[in-house]
Parts: structure tokens; sequence; C-alpha cells
């Protein structure tokens, strides 16, 4: 009997220590709230709710939430009853509910948003399983639904969301006609420059979506000025650092600059584009379509055009055309393709003046060039890409085939420390075809945080190129002064570059602690780069001799090839909470430098090893503000023009001669940067400081030596130095003022340089400091609108081994750009632009330019006539300046300014609902 009972009560016990090991169990209940693009939104409330029992938790930045439930059992017998405790993982508070007891119990979820209509959806949790998968739940923009309503919620004009800045359309003024490009004017911290480039504090935007999808080619500049300003909602401006890394969470490198416009509901299709033909004065001339067919993820497009009127230097003419479409197969699969073709010719002349110091004082070179152009170029590109919940792939492939011919004449005098004359007539040809590929893959696995990516580059690019030189040099006595020899020299150079590049990279995620913690994450990255570049180059030069026949100069003749390797393994820690992000690494970099010669037995082999560390943290103590600091650091192989030991005789009065000795450099950089937004009154500020030093970084060494006729001549060798570095800082303020009817901007900047290089094997420091500060005012009216600036740049450059004063150049520059509204269908504007230069040794004047343009539209404004002129007072010129080692250049070239244009253009649009509700709308504060 007492065997029976001590039997008994071990069953009894075994049952309820079964029920209490099932009790252990939990489900991950997870999902995603986004809006009707599907874009994730940040900060929405979720709550889980059962009876009278309620969770909370909040989204994350990408829409994301989730909570934790744990099953118990609250009976032994066979018809037990189930309870379901659950912890929201984004809350503090252990918080549980308690549902009915069934098999599958019943529980809803409750999501609001600020800006958005609530939405709610009821679900069975599952019995088995450690995680279920809430399909996504989509708000409706509140805005959309409130018609009726009398009394209008403010507009918020902007927010602040960690690498997004994110714009509300209905807060600025948009006009019945008007494209995006006319609403971006209106965006503290956008600029669109005359050719219609777009940058965000100071830093070009290079691609385009559209509903947070790929847009026909990305090109910002292309569809800007296409696109009707009426069916945006939002906008955002986004620090973009690739699909992978938005796929993975893992940021490498710096982000580039993206534009993704939110449209309003159910204008994600149309058709779009214009066509124009231009004529006028000093046979100016502008021809071109375009022609778009959206359809969501089908798209389709074709444009063809041809002008003149590119107000670059030299005299343009340029004929392209292209398609392009994409296209989505299956439920994740899309495919896109691009081809264009481009024709170019282009006359320029030129005028040069280049300072050269060196250890005897300086070297003047004062020359006069005239030249022809004609380049052909084909270009394609096609790409695949799927995404699912847990799989990226992207591969893509790009080609493209440049041909061109040039024409130059060129007379050159050098004074100072080297008298010299050259005349030099120079034919080439080019022909460079290039082919290159990427393919990209990432996975999550079922453990939440944990993902694998992998990537493969492949590169074959060609340049090959005969040159055809005509030299006429006279040699100066350097005593007397005295033209003492005219020399003539024809050479024929055939130069064959080929270079072919891999690169393989995989990084493994790993979370770290409890990965259903929404409210800290952690993880370890562990990543591999591998990187190879084998390049092979061949000079030969050939000289015509005294019978007129060309031979082989074996001492100006060289084939070499090199090969650069890298092996970059990282380790990387990452802490991840609603205010502070941060990681924290270091990377090892061994690398390998090899390089042969044909007919020669000595052999280039360096090897090097570089650690750096690696860090990034981003702290945003409000929704407002944002702090981001980034170190990274890199190595770089130097040029096969720099490592080849055989003399390059392209310029005679300054031959290279390449370093078979060189390193590879190595690259230290950190920036610093702070944003600042006002959603109340749209006011934005930026801070930004940044610093880079450069280890074995090669440099040139410019030698003078004697020839046969005891005078002197340059010669250009390179070797690796430290102590290169630069340092700078630049700021940008916005405030709008009365309702955004006005802006006020200002901006500026600081940089400092430290160069080092080489004259006569001396150590010459180059010391440059730059210097602008701009102000400018916006203002929109009704009927007019104004963009007015003012901005100074101060720059100079002193070397140690000069023993003049230090070179100055300041710039004052004055814009103004004015439209006014004259009647609904009658407009006009009037560009001015007023540069001051003080310090450019090249002689010119401050050119005051004046254009103006009166256009009439009719049909709707479906159609339009413009006539317009540009620099009324013919006073344009094109003067630059730039500064290399231990020379100066300052270039001016021609451009034709002055003309009068005609133009008839026609818009294609035509979307659902149209582009516009009204006449024009304004925006609401």
């Amino acid at each position: 009997m007492k065997i029976k009972t001590s039997c008994l009560f071990f069953l009894l016990f075994s049952l309820f220590f079964v029920e209490a090991v099932q009790a252990q169990t939990y489900i991950k209940l997870r999902g995603v709230i986004q809006d009707t693009v599907k874009m994730g939104i940040p900060g929405a409330n979720v709550r889980l709710i059962t009876g009278k029992d309620t969770l909370n938790t909040t989204t994350d930045s990408a829409g994301n939430f989730s909570f934790n439930i744990k099953r118990t059992v609250s009976s032994l017998s066979s018809r037990a009853t189930a309870a379901t405790n659950a912890t929201a993982t984004s809350e503090a508070s252990s918080s549980s509910l308690t549902v009915p007891a069934t098999s599958y119990p019943l529980v809803s979820v409750l999501v609001r948003g600020v800006g958005y209509l609530p939405a709610s959806t009821d679900l069975s949790l599952a019995i088995s399983g450690n995680e279920q998968v809430i399909p996504a739940l989509i708000l409706k923009d509140a805005s959309n639904q409130l018609a009726e309503v009398v009394i209008k919620a403010r507009i918020i004009p902007m927010r602040l969301m960690k690498d997004t800045v994110e714009f509300n359309a209905s807060a600025y003024t948009v006009r019945e006609g008007d494209n995006v490009d006319e609403l971006l004017k209106q965006l503290p911290g956008i600029e669109i420059d005359k050719d219609g480039n777009v940058t965000s504090a100071g830093k070009e935007m290079t691609k385009l979506r559209v509903n947070g999808k790929d847009f026909f080619t990305s090109n910002v500049k292309e569809f800007i000025s296409q696109l009707p300003a009426g069916i945006v909602d939002k906008l955002q401006v986004i620090d973009d650092y690739g699909d992978k890394a938005n796929f993975t969470g893992v940021k490498s490198g710096e982000p580039q600059k993206m534009l993704n416009l939110v449209l309003k509901d159910k204008r994600n299709r149309g058709t779009f584009g214009n066509a124009a033909v231009s004529g006028g004065t000093n046979d100016r001339y502008d021809a071109g379509i375009n022609a778009n067919i959206w359809r969501d993820d089908k798209q389709i497009g074709v444009h063809a055009k041809a002008s003149n009127t590119n107000n670059g230097a030299g005299i343009n003419n340029s004929q392209n055309t292209g398609f392009t479409f994409r296209d989505k197969l299956g439920k994740n699969l899309t495919i896109n393709g691009n081809y264009n073709y481009q024709h170019n010719r282009t006359e320029l002349n030129q005028q040069s003046y280049i300072q050269t110091v060196n250890s005897l004082g300086t070297i003047y070179n004062e020359s006069i060039s005239q030249s022809e152009n004609k380049g052909a170029n084909h270009n394609f590109d096609m790409g695949v890409q799927s995404v699912d919940g847990q799989n990226y792939i992207q591969g893509n492939i790009r080609g493209s085939v440049n041909n061109s011919v040039s024409d130059a004449l060129t007379s050159s005098k050098q004074t100072g420390v080297i008298r010299q004359d050259l005349l030099n007539a120079n034919h080439s040809d080019l022909h460079s075809p290039n082919l290159n590929a990427d393919f990209n893959m990432a996975r999550h696995f079922k453990k939440p945080g944990r993902t694998v990516s992998a990537g493969f580059t492949a590169g074959n690019n060609i340049s090959n190129s005969i040159q055809d030189q005509n030299n006429r040099i006279g040699y100066y006595d350097p005593e007397s002064g005295m033209l003492v020899k005219d020399s003539l020299r024809n050479q024929l150079l055939d130069t064959r570059n080929r270079m072919r590049n891999v690169n393989a990279t995989v990084t493994i995620t790993e979370p770290l602690g409890n990965p259903l913690d929404s409210l800290v994450k952690r993880g370890i990255d562990f990543s591999y780069v591998y990187s190879y570049t084998h390049t092979s180059n061949a000079l030969l030069t050939n000289v015509k001799d005294d019978m007129d026949q060309f031979r082989r100069v074996d001492s100006l003749s060289n084939k070499y090839t090199s090969s650069f390797s890298t092996h970059t393994i990282g380790l990387n820690y990452r802490y991840t909470t609603k205010k502070l992000n941060y990681s924290a690494g270091i990377t090892g970099q061994p690398n390998v430098l090899t390089g042969a010669y044909e007919g020669r037995a000595d052999k280039i082999s360096r090897t090097g090893f570089n650690i750096s560390p690696v860090a990034r943290v981003d702290f945003i103590p409000s929704p407002k503000t944002t702090y981001s600091m980034v170190y990274s650091g890199n190595s770089n192989a130097p040029d096969f023009n720099q490592l080849q030991p055989v003399p390059d005789t392209r310029n005679l009065q300054n031959v290279i001669i390449g370093n078979p000795d060189l390193k590879a450099s190595f690259n230290h950089t950190l920036n610093l940067s702070y944003r600042s937004v006002s959603p109340a009154n749209g006011s934005t500020l930026q801070l930004m400081l940044r610093g880079t030093v450069v280890q074995d970084q090669v440099v040139s060494n410019t030698v003078l030596i004697r020839d046969t006729l005891n005078s002197l001549k340059q010669e250009t060798r390179y070797l690796n130095t430290s102590g290169n570095y630069n340092f700078g800082s630049n700021y940008y303020w916005s405030l709008p003022i009365s309702g955004k009817k006005y802006n006020v901007e200002v901006k500026g900047g600081l940089t400092y340089n430290h160069r080092v290089s080489y004259a006569d094997n001396i150590r010459n420091f180059g010391k440059g400091l730059s210097l602008n500060q701009g102000l400018s005012l916006r203002m929109n009216q009704k009927w007019l609108m104004v963009n007015t600036s003012a901005s100074y740049n101060y720059r100079s450059n002193v070397y140690s081994l000069a023993s003049s004063n230090s070179n100055i150049i300041q710039t004052w520059l004055f814009n103004t750009d004015a439209k006014v509204f004259i009647l609904q269908s009658l407009n006009a504007g009037i560009t001015s632009s007023k540069t001051i230069n003080q310090g450019f040794a090249i002689p010119g004047r401050n050119p005051l330019l004046i254009g103006g343009y009166v256009e009439k539209t009719f049909f709707k404004r479906k159609g339009s006539i413009k006539l317009e002129g540009h620099d009324l007072l013919n006073q344009g010129n094109n003067v630059n300046r730039t500064i290399s080692d231990n020379s100066i250049t300052e270039s001016r070239s021609n451009q034709v300014t002055r003309y009068f244009l005609l133009s008839l253009n026609w818009r294609l649009q035509n979307f659902p609902g149209g582009s516009m509700g009204g006449s024009m709308r304004r925006g609401r504060s």
C-alpha cells in the first residue's frame, strides 16, 4: 500500500512537472505598421487587447513592433483551461493579460499614429511554434479623410526621423502646372542650380525614389522637372547607405543623399513627359522629347534630345537618345534596364597660367590652346532585384563603349627659372570599352537579428589611345636669354591600358542578449572583404627619323603589369536603443602590391599591414535633434602612371617617370555632425566637422635637370611621404518667416589643407586656407517668387620654398532670380549675377550677367511659348583655379553666353484625378 501511494504521488508530481515545463514556452507576436505606400511608420502606438486587459508598445524607426507572450496552463486535467501571459517587449513593465481558455486564444491589435487614421485587426494566437507574424497593418493618412471637417489641424511642415528629413508638401505653395522642382526650391536646405542639379546641405542628391521604390533611371535632375508637384504628399531627404544596409541594418561608408517622393493616394500611375523645340540667335537650338508610361511597378520611358545651349566651357553640340524600362515579375522579383547613346562635339579655346615652385625659384607657364573633340558613347545597364521578409537578392550588369577623336594646337611660353617655348600639335584617338557587374544577397534567419550578407563585384575596363604629336621647342641660353636652338620632334604614342578588378564581401551579424527585447538591441558584426585589382599597361613610343619614317624608341617604351590585393577583416560591436546607437570595432588590412616589366628581371613586391579602429555613434536626444560621429580608414594603391619607371614624354616640358618602389597609402577620416529641426516653424540647423590624415601618400618630386644645351627642364618622379592632412567645418541655418512666405538661409565653411610635396628632392610644404560665407533670402508670394543670395570666398595658398607672399584669391558673388505671375497664363522672370574676382593672374573683367524671359501658357497650361534672353550685356567668362602638389593652375575658357531663344513646349501629363486639386494651393501653418 505504501508503494502504491508512493507511485501515485510520483505520477501526479510528474504530470505537474510536465505542465510546469510547458508553462515556460514563449511565442513572439510581431508585425509592422506601414502607410499606404508601404513605408514604415515610426512611433505609432500599438495595443494588444483581450477582454479587459491591454498591453502597449510603440513601433521602432522602421515601423516594427513585437510582443513577447508566455503560455501557461492552470489545470492538471485533460480539459485544462489555458492562460496566456504577455509582455510588450518595448515596455519596461511586466504587465500581463489572460485570454479565454480556448485552443486558439483571440486577441485584438489596435494601432494609432499621429497624422493617420486608426486601424485594428483580430487574430487567433497559435497554440504551437515560438513566433507568429501579423500581416502588415496599413494606416491611411488622416488628411485625406478630412474633406468635410471645417476646422483643420495645423500642418507640421517637416519632421526629423533618424536618417530622414521629411517635408509635408501641404505646408508649401503649389501652383497649377508646377513640377516637383518648383516645390523643392521652397524647402529649407535644398538648392537647385541653373543646370537643374539638386543639393541638400551642400551634398549632391544622387538618387530618386517614388513611394520608396526605384523610379525609372532614378535620375533626380531628369524627373523632378517632369513630375507634377500636385501629386506629391511628402518629400523625404534620406541619408542612404544602400539597399543591402537597409535590409540588414548594418551601415558602412558615407551615405548618399536620396530623394523619396511619397505620393497622394492612387497617384502611383500615369503618363508624363514633355516635348520642346527652341531656336535662337548665334545658331542656338534645342529640341527634345521625354515620354514615360508609369503603372506603379511597370515603367517604360523614352527620350531624345539635340542641343547646343550648354553654357559650359567651349561651344558644345550634343545629341542623345535612349530608353528605360522597369517591371515586376511575380510577387517579389523586379527587373530593370536602360540604354543611352550620346554624341558630343566641343570646340574649346583656353588660356592657362601655371606657377610651379622649386628650390631655385618659380617657373611660370603661360599657354593658349585651341581644341576640337568629337565623342560617341554607348551606355547600358540591366538589373534584377528580389526582396521578401527573409531574403534580399540584387544583381546588375553595366557596360559602356566610348570613342573619341580630338585635335589640339597649344602654344606655351615658360619664364622664370626656365626659359623655353613650345608649340604642340596633337591628334588622338581613344577607344574605351568597359563592363562591370555586381551581385548582392542577404538573409534573415529564424533567430531575430541574425543575418548574413554577401556581395561580389567584377569589372573589366579598357582604354586604348594613339597620339600623334608634333612638337617645336625653342631653347634659350640661361645666361643671355638668347634663342640657341629650335628643335622639331614628331612622335607617335600608342598607349594600351586594361584594368580588371574583383571584390568579394561577407558580413555575419549575430544578436547578443535577449533578441526579443526591443528596448535594447546588441549585436556583433564579423566582416571580410577581399579586393583584387590587376592592371596591364603598354606605352610604345615611336619617333619620326630623318627618312620620315617612325621607329621604335625602346628607352621610352614599356610594358608593365601590376596587381594590388587587400584582405580586410573586421569585428564590430553594435548597440541600439531608441535614442543612442553606436558601433565600435577594429579592422586589420594586409595588402600586397606586385609588379613586373616585360624584358626586365627585376620585379616589384610590396607588402603592408594596417590596423584601424572603426566607430559610428548616432545620438538622438529628441525627435528634433541628432548627433553623429563616424570614423573610418582605407588604403589606396598607387596609379599605374606613378609606378612605371619609363619616361612619359607626352609633355616635353615636364617628363614623368614613375617609381616602382611606391607603397599603398592609408587614409584616416573622421566626421562629426549635428542636426536640429524645429517641426513647429520649419527651421533647420546643421553643423559639420571633418578631418583626414594620410599615411604614405604618393606625392610628386619635380626636379630640374640639365639638357644637352645646358638648359634646364622639369622631370617629375614620385615617392611616399606622410604629413598630409586637412580639416574643415561648415554650417547651415535656415529660418522660415511669416508662414514660409520668406526664408532666410545662412551658410559657411572653413577648410585648411596641409600638403607635402618635393621640389629638387627638398621637402615642400603647401598650406591652403579656404573660407566661404553665404546669405540668401527666398520670398514666395502669390504673385511673386524671389531668390536672392550673396556669397564670399577667400582662398590662400603658400609654399615653404616660395620666396613670395601667399597667393590670395577673393571672390564675391551676388545672384538674383525672380519670377512674376502677371496673369494665370502669363509669367515673366529675370536673373542677374555679379562676380567680383580679386587676385587672379589671368586678366579678366568682373562680369555682370543679366537674363530674363516671358512665358505664355495655353490649353489649360499644357502648352507654352517662351522667349528668353541670356547674358544681355555679353560679359560672361569662365575662370577657375586648381592646386596640385607644388603647382597652381588658373584657366579661362571661351563660351557663348549671349543669345536669345524662342521655345515651344508641350507637357505630356495625365494622372488619375488630375495633377492638382485647384489653381493654387497655399501651404497652411
